[in-house]
């Protein structure tokens, strides 16, 4: 994703992709790819509900833990697809990746002189309800200065491992970062739907959520490489901290047939 401002050079928006083949496990860091049936960490890759105790995948960059879903390192059909928009759609079978309900999730991309809108959504076609979470996870090209801005009411605190501990309001509700080498993950609840980044080349980057995507995770590796800001249904370990009756993590159950749709806009001007 390009932007190129009348009379300047093209800026790159979202981090290029540049090495394919690689391995599932360790993807590049680069583009946006989707978050499901769940986002960031699942404490010692399991959860329980409906007092059943669900083992997942370990992922081997976090271990003992689960991380991300696991779609974006799957196959997904191309159904559809024009100069501007594709659609997507991967078909979930209960038997693979030990996620034991069915689902099918669609992702349809619009590019556009504003931007790049991509509209996600997962239906439960199991016949029991599944517990689900879904987002969008983009790596922002930034530079030594940039600044980001967003509104949000509330900020977990996490452990070492980075997953969720307890909520804290956020003083003000602003949150304003400038971009440097140091490395940061945060997890915020109840923001407003939008950030903006402001690139000092004079470029406005507009991350937009709607619903349910009402937390949020700035990402920063250490050195400063790129700046990820994810719009997701709930904070990391939501399914473990909802289980023990820990309020406002976002965790949401899917009855059977029922489907979740969410749109986030990444603007540029």
């Amino acid at each position: 994703m390009r932007f190129a401002p009348p009379g300047r050079t093209p800026l790159d928006i979202l981090l290029p992709l540049t090495r394919t083949p690689f391995d599932p496990d360790f993807w590049p860091k680069g583009g946006c790819y989707p978050l499901v049936p769940w986002s960031n960490r699942i404490r010692n890759a399991q959860f329980s509900v409906d007092g059943r105790t669900i083992a997942l995948r370990p992922h081997p960059a976090c271990l003992p833990h689960a991380h991300h879903g696991f779609t974006h390192q799957r196959r997904w059909d191309l159904s559809n697809a024009t100069p501007t928009t594709a659609q997507m759609s991967y078909t979930h079978s209960p038997d693979a990746d030990a996620w034991p309900w069915a689902f099918i999730a669609v992702q349809t991309l619009r590019i556009a002189p504003d931007g790049l809108s991509i509209d996600l959504s997962v239906t439960n076609v199991g016949t029991d309800p599944m517990p689900v979470g879904m987002g969008l996870h983009p790596f922002l090209v930034v530079s030594p200065g940039d600044e980001i801005d967003f509104i949000t009411k509330s900020e977990w605190r996490a452990d070492a491992d980075g997953l969720a501990i307890s909520l804290s309001p956020v003083a003000g509700g602003a949150v304003h970062c400038v971009q440097g080498s140091q490395g940061s993950t945060r997890y915020f609840a109840g923001w407003q739907g939008i950030a903006v980044l402001r690139r000092i080349e004079g470029a406005r980057v507009t991350v937009t959520a709607s619903a349910p995507l009402d937390h949020l995770v700035f990402h920063v590796p250490e050195g400063g490489a790129y700046a990820c800001l994810e719009p997701v249904s709930h904070v990391a370990d939501a399914f473990n901290l909802a289980a023990k009756g820990v309020a406002k993590t976002g965790f949401l159950t899917l009855a059977a047939g029922q489907t979740l749709s969410t749109s986030v806009h990444i603007g540029v001007s």
